[in-house]
């Protein structure tokens, strides 16, 4: 397998800076050396993966039970949570560090308690027929999803807490089950010392300078070197940044392409016929049907 870690770096076209070649082989001689885990390998009649966005978050509140268990039930593939820590040590389900948003409440979720996090209402800026919907704990999410054929996804959204999220993986025996997702490389990396067993992918949103297509050789050289760099050949994208040129240079190095977020059916249907991997959705359901109706 040690051929698979081989990158295999693009030649330089003609033009492009100097600085870029600099960087390139700076990352090659830092690869060549680098000691990386067995890469993920996913079954093809199974791509591609849907994902449920924070849950069935089109549908229902964001990160909240409700939400992870629609997206059990439309059969997404996949969902997604964010992880922060309270005050006193509890990891729970939210996507910012500011309550207010979900529930009107204006508070850093990591300077309250755990009981001051229960008592707010995270539903009903939904929908009245959300009223007192609790923000989950972490531990709360995996038992809703343990057992069924849709796979948790932890996003770290907090440095300082991949210690809690691996031990509680542990102790519910689901290292193996899950995805640990970031956009921090530190994290991902000290996810991968504390309990290498653990699969997870490098979350990226680059802004480009042109359109995803003048800039796919270049995106793809950096891609590999970041995620590399943490041990992991999966790379979850801002779908504003995939382009079929993209996607087919990744996949020739033994890359996955995840896209995200994408809610329209007409740009999931694009997205499929480049051939990425997952596609993350607040509409699970829109995306479970397309790729339903692709496969008959």
């Amino acid at each position: 397998m040690r051929k698979f870690y081989t990158i295999l770096f693009f030649a330089v076209l003609c033009g492009l800076p100097v600085l870029v070649q600099a960087q390139e082989t700076t990352s090659s001689a830092a690869l060549s050396q680098a000691v990386l885990p067995q890469p993920v390998l996913f079954p093809k009649a199974a791509m591609p993966l849907t994902l449920a966005h924070r849950g069935l978050s089109g549908l229902a509140p964001e990160n909240t039970l409700t939400a992870f268990k629609w997206a059990v039930a439309v059969g997404a593939d996949s969902t997604e949570c964010d992880v922060y820590r309270t005050a006193d040590g509890v990891p729970v389900l939210s996507h910012d560090q500011n309550t207010k948003r979900t529930t009107g409440t204006d508070a850093d979720i990591t300077k309250i308690t755990f009981d001051e996090v229960r008592k707010l209402d995270a539903g009903s800026w939904k929908g009245k027929q959300f009223a007192g919907e609790q923000i989950p704990t972490l531990e709360e999410y995996l038992k809703v999803l343990k057992g069924t054929k849709c796979t948790p996804i932890i996003e770290i959204k907090q440095p300082g807490t991949e210690k809690d999220i691996v031990e509680l993986l542990g102790k519910l025996d689901m290292t193996e089950d899950v995805f640990i997702v970031s956009f921090r490389s530190k994290s991902l990396a000290e996810v991968r010392r504390l309990e290498p067993r653990v699969k997870f992918a490098h979350i990226f949103s680059w802004k480009l300078e042109g359109s995803a297509e003048s800039n796919a050789e270049t995106l793809a050289v950096k891609l590999m070197d970041a995620a590399n760099k943490v041990g992991t050949n999966i790379v979850s994208l801002e779908h504003g940044m995939i382009s079929k040129q993209l996607v087919d240079l990744l996949h020739e190095k033994g890359f996955y392409v995840w896209a995200w977020t994408v809610n329209n059916a007409p740009r999931m249907e694009t997205l499929l016929d480049w051939k990425v991997d997952s596609i993350t959705s607040d509409r699970a359901d829109i995306l479970v049907e397309v790729v339903k109706q692709r496969k008959q």
